[in-house]
């Protein structure tokens, strides 16, 4: 058994995690429950703290109680979450509000902004445009539809870290949360002046780099989690960075693909305008540029949901897992799909939060396995065209998330790239920055370079096949050229879509 053990916390939007590593990065147990939330009305996404801190005691307890974890081995503890959203405390700690990144509820604000110059304003401060689930929306719907709830808060926060207060008492986010509402000039009464939101400057948290220490663990809280009193505590980051940070992408121009339930395209930069499109944020010694397909993984896990019974049965009937089954059909349809192409923005994306998912170049003799493939083209194309986009030289693209166990899907992502990708070792990548967050507070790595040498190692890696490279540059022209005629239709299928909710 290990002498020193790190313990990482993810709470994502899907599921909640604890993860115990040894110091070579190695997962020695984990547990994982499905996070809680609710949607009070279509377009709400809610989760009340109370239940986002009992999911996390439970996962927690369960990964102390392995067998193969001595609690009193735990060294550090770091945490990721999910970004944006809108997490508050009123004076005394309490909760006050707990809204999700995809709520959508900040659309009407967004309006108003822009029809009066105030989204420009706060854009050209910020670097990036709010887009309704983000802070500032989300501040800006609570001050004008619900101005006593609003009257409430003391501090904003982010969902790792009402975690973070309910195990050490203290009240701060990370540099990288922390740039969803600290511009690079350093200045959020600024946005907030700009927004009209001037009220809320005291509720702007401290800043703590994501490495450092933040606090320590409580009585109390040890005593609901097992994790020792005094533990150290890191201030963690945005599940985004702690992904990469667990794939060991940490310096300029290291990319990823994140292959989870949504999809993320992340480039590491130096400064915060280098580079175009996504979203900039603070990342340890620098920044990184990120954007987000709201459904990944999600888009496979919904076709074959909804069309796959039959490949069930046979992995049913083999005994083996449905997944193996899946990525056997969608191989043996050619690389292209036969000409049928898949938009995955089946929950809309952080630029184009309106856009539709569809399937284009269908005819009589499309099967279900074409669309199969599609779907994983789909997918592949979206994020490798977000990293592309961002217009900054990639010196090395790793792909991470539970999708890159699928060895269809990182080859196409080599072909589509005309380069070399590489996968990681471990599956809990995100679980995996967080513990090296904490394993550099607690002083059992003395940097976040040595911890990547020491804990992150590659798995494999995909060279692109020159057959089917000219074949996916094709398919992408046809995948953007679909996108851009498509965007007025989205907005008119929006429209309709609320219309059917509101009968």
């Amino acid at each position: 058994m290990s002498d020193t053990l790190l313990l990482g916390i993810d709470a994502g939007l899907t599921n909640v995690k604890g993860v115990v590593f040894d110091r070579s990065g190695t997962a020695v147990a984990s547990a994982t429950t499905e996070t809680p939330g609710h949607s009070p009305e279509p377009g709400r996404d809610e989760q009340d703290h109370d239940d986002l801190w009992t999911a996390t005691v439970d996962v927690v307890g369960d990964v102390l109680d392995a067998e193969a974890v001595d609690p009193g081995d735990v060294r550090g503890v770091g945490l990721a979450g999910h970004g944006h959203g809108l997490y508050a405390l009123d004076e005394a700690g309490g909760p006050v509000c707990s809204v999700k990144s995809t709520d959508d509820r900040g659309a009407d604000v967004l309006d108003e902004w822009a029809s009066d110059g105030r989204l420009d304003a706060a854009a050209d401060l910020l670097g990036w445009r709010p887009f309704g689930a983000d802070p500032y929306s989300l501040l800006g719907w609570f001050h004008r539809e619900r101005p006593a709830v609003a009257d409430r808060i003391d501090t904003v926060l982010f969902c790792k870290d009402v975690l973070k207060h309910r195990l050490t008492g203290v009240r701060t986010t990370d540099a990288m949360d922390g740039s969803a509402l600290v511009p690079p000039a350093g200045d959020a009464d600024a946005v907030l002046d700009a927004l009209g939101l001037d009220d809320y400057a005291h509720a702007v948290p401290e800043l703590v780099d994501s490495t450092a220490e933040c606090g320590r663990a409580t009585a109390e809280a040890a005593a609901e989690t097992g994790i020792p009193e005094g533990t150290p505590v890191a201030a963690g980051l945005h599940d985004v960075g702690a992904c990469a940070l667990g794939a060991g992408v940490t310096g300029p121009g290291d990319a990823t693909v994140i292959l989870g339930t949504w999809g993320q395209s992340v480039v590491v930069t130096t400064e915060p305008d280098e580079g175009t499109g996504g979203l900039p944020r603070r990342y340890l010694d620098g920044w990184l540029r990120y954007r987000g397909t709201r459904a990944g993984a999600a888009c496979l896990d919904w076709f074959v949901d909804e069309f796959g019974s039959e490949w069930r049965e046979a992995a049913s009937e083999r005994g083996v897992d449905p997944y193996e089954v899946y990525e056997e059909r969608a191989a043996s349809v050619p690389a292209g799909s036969n000409g049928v192409l898949f938009h995955p923005y089946l929950n809309g994306s952080t630029d184009r939060p309106e856009a539709r998912g569809g399937f284009y170049g269908l005819d009589l003799d499309a099967r279900s396995e074409t669309m199969l493939r599609a779907v994983y083209e789909g997918v592949a194309t979206a994020l490798a065209l977000g990293v592309r986009d961002f217009d900054v030289p990639v010196s090395e693209l790793r792909v991470s998330g539970g999708g890159a166990r699928s060895s269809l899907w990182t080859q196409t992502l080599a072909d589509l790239f005309d380069d070399t990708v590489s996968v990681p070792d471990g599956a809990e990548m995100g679980a995996r920055g967080a513990a090296v967050c904490g394993g550099v507070a607690a002083g059992v790595y003395d940097s976040t370079e040595d911890a990547v040498a020491e804990a992150v190692a590659v798995e494999r890696t995909h060279e692109p096949a020159p057959e089917r490279v000219e074949r996916y540059r094709s398919v992408a022209e046809a995948f953007e050229q679909a996108r851009d005629a498509l965007g007025p239709a989205w907005g008119t299928l929006t429209g309709v879509s609320r219309e059917g909710v509101e009968e």
